[in-house]
């Protein structure tokens, strides 16, 4: 009975997520039509905009191993190849479940432990919040209030939540890194009964998190991970931008960057598969905040579509080819990131 029920979690989470991400898009319909009803759009758009992906796909993939390094012996191309293949399954995967392919990965590939990698993949997440909060603040002020006040409120106190957030999580990650001890003290306090396997493993995790963490705070790595970093974020402010003017959203780089800030902080929420919905309600927002709604109905619904389609379809592309240099097999990639009862 237990096995049964393991087994029917992933899926009562697909569900969850599917009914979340079409309650999603029937929200914003009114707003953007996720199909807009005439997308032709010139060829040579698309192609500047495909040539923008490339660093953007690059950049990604090879940020993380300047502190991945840290941790563990990965070479850069394994990284880069794992990347790809781990930000494709983020974006695939409900609830943001694909944040631990990678990690599960380079554990299998290369021996370091999971909770070192996922110290690292915390950090990036961490400094992509920090980022994307600086991003929206710093150009929000270069913009006239919209129509839509409360709305811009709104966007402001969910910017001001996101920073707390990451900054609770990193101090946590600090004092984790510092003063492991107590912490793990305080949990083996719940490691009775049919609670141990669990606390005991917890513990485990929270033991190699610290050990990454304390390894990453030596430093070495931060200056390439930093640059790399600030290029890829300009890189896919770029992208935006040239897309958005080809669509007839005449949005400025600052304007541009206040949409990608917006974007990305609706994408920080756990979405359905694919992100369907977040994405376009993202959009959505992002642009009433900077051109009127009737642009957002017609442009703004050609940007979304184009821009979640050549963006979803690349990723897709690109991280089927590193899974099939990795010799990957989707299912049993599935199969090992399924929660497992460890019971007889």
């Amino acid at each position: 009975m237990a096995a049964a029920n393991a087994a029917g979690v992933p899926w009562l989470r697909l569900a969850v997520s599917l009914v979340i991400g079409g309650a999603l898009v029937v929200l914003v319909w009114p707003l953007m039509a996720a199909v807009p009803s005439d997308p032709s759009i010139a060829p040579l758009v698309l192609v500047g905009f495909a040539g923008l992906l490339v660093p953007y796909h690059g950049l990604r993939a090879l940020r993380w191993w300047f502190l991945l390094r840290r941790v563990g012996e990965v070479p850069w191309r394994s990284a880069i190849t794992i990347g790809l293949v781990g930000y494709m399954w983020i974006a695939l995967l409900p609830l943001r479940l694909g944040e631990l392919v990678r990690p599960a990965l380079v554990a299998q590939r290369h021996g370091v432990a999971l909770g070192r990698t996922l110290a690292v993949v915390a950090l990036e997440r961490i400094t992509d919040g920090f980022v994307v909060a600086a991003l929206f603040f710093a150009t929000a002020r270069l913009h006239p209030r919209p129509d839509d006040d409360a709305l811009a409120r709104q966007v402001q106190t969910a910017a001001t939540i996101s920073s707390g957030l990451f900054a609770a999580v990193l101090v946590g990650l600090v004092v984790l890194a510092r003063w492991p001890g107590p912490w793990r003290a305080m949990l083996r306090l719940f490691a009775r009964g049919r609670l141990g396997p669990l606390v005991h493993r917890v513990d485990g995790m929270l033991a190699q998190i610290a050990e990454g963490a304390r390894a990453l705070s030596r430093g070495g790595g931060w200056p390439a991970f930093a640059l790399t970093t600030a290029a890829y974020w300009a890189t896919n402010i770029a992208a935006l931008w040239w897309l958005a003017r080809g669509c007839g959203v005449p949005l400025s780089l600052a304007s541009a960057a206040l949409v990608t800030a917006v974007m990305n902080l609706a994408l920080a929420l756990p979405g359905g598969p694919a992100q369907v919905g977040v994405f376009q309600g993202g959009i959505a927002v992002g642009l009433l905040l900077v051109v009127p709604r009737a642009t957002v109905h017609a442009g703004g619904s050609l940007l979304a579509f184009w821009l979640y389609a050549c963006q979803l379809g690349s990723i897709v592309a690109v991280g089927l080819w590193a899974q099939r240099r990795l010799r990957l097999r989707w299912h049993e990639l599935l199969r090992d990131l399924s929660p497992r009862d460890d019971g007889a």
